[in-house]
């Protein structure tokens, strides 16, 4: 009788020590449960606040532009002027080198691809569906990213830090129509006629290569991308090409606004909003494609 209560109350504390255990790894792991979850929460509402606000400054700024009241003002024009040049003629030229070389590469590999599957049909949609809706307006953005976008968001940036901003916000002068709209309407103009360019240089050089290599006719080449041609494509194609670099230009000013009066922050802000900007692109992208595939 002694041994088996003795053994019982053996038994007894050991279940209740490892209970009491039990109980305190499970608090734990709820609590550290909690506080990762505390961690993604206040991280999603710090991203869905930022997205917020960009989009606000983006429709604020083409608010501003939509009321046409710089057409009468020759400082805004002078503006506009100044950076049409700068994003879209002074970078032209390399911009049809970027589109005769992505359009050899891409053309070739098109042509080689359908001939060797045994259908010539495939180069129109293909061309199409890859160069025309896809590739040229992504690499006509990222080229003025990377070209025209940091420059603009370090001259922003700059004249945050020596307060030119307040200098004309005193002076009764719209910031986001005067530093803003020219910036943001020249990415769009220059982005959507670059990427018509980019398009018409990439198909009629890689055609005139493929040509050359006897892998397929000129003419033969424009008519079947001509088939595969549809409305769909040109409407995406206007739609990215113009709405990419608007969208990136936007990016930039919005990160180049919150540099204060701290130097250090220009190629830190820059550097946001060049990222911001392609991982906006890559997202709008598959919104498309997820969009598109739905019946």
């Amino acid at each position: 009788m002694l041994v088996a209560a003795f053994v019982t109350w053996i038994t007894c504390v050991l279940a209740r020590a490892t209970y009491n255990v039990d109980m305190d790894m499970v608090e734990h792991r709820v609590s550290a449960f909690n506080r990762q979850a505390d961690r993604l929460g206040e991280a999603a509402l710090r991203l869905a606040e930022g997205i917020w606000r960009f989009l606000r400054f983006v429709g604020e700024v083409l608010a501003s532009g939509a009321r046409l009241k710089w057409l009468s003002r020759p400082a805004v024009m002078h503006v506009l002027v100044r950076q049409i040049y700068f994003t879209g003629v002074q970078g032209l030229p390399w911009a049809l080198l970027m589109a005769a070389t992505a359009g050899v590469a891409t053309v070739y590999s098109i042509v080689t691809f359908a001939r060797g599957l045994d259908d010539l049909t495939l180069i129109g949609v293909m061309v199409n569906h890859l160069l025309v809706r896809e590739m040229a307006p992504l690499l006509v953005s990222v080229f003025l990213l990377t070209r025209s976008g940091v420059a603009v968001a370090a001259e922003i940036g700059t004249m945050h830090v020596r307060g030119e901003d307040l200098l004309l916000r005193s002076l009764g002068v719209d910031v986001r129509e005067y530093l803003h709209f020219p910036r943001m309407f020249a990415f769009s103009l220059c982005g959507l006629i670059l990427t018509a360019m980019f398009i018409g240089i990439a198909i009629w050089v890689g055609g005139l290569v493929v040509a050359m290599n006897h892998e397929m006719n000129f003419v033969q080449f424009l008519i079947e991308v001509r088939r595969g041609t549809t409305l769909d494509e040109v409407l995406m194609m206007t739609l990215k090409g113009a709405g990419y670099p608007l969208l990136c230009c936007g990016m930039l000013l919005f990160q180049s606004c919150r540099v204060g009066r701290n130097p250090n922050q220009i190629p830190v802000r820059a550097t946001y909003g060049v990222l911001g900007s392609l991982m906006l692109m890559m997202i709008l992208d598959v919104v498309f494609v997820v969009a598109g595939s739905l019946p």
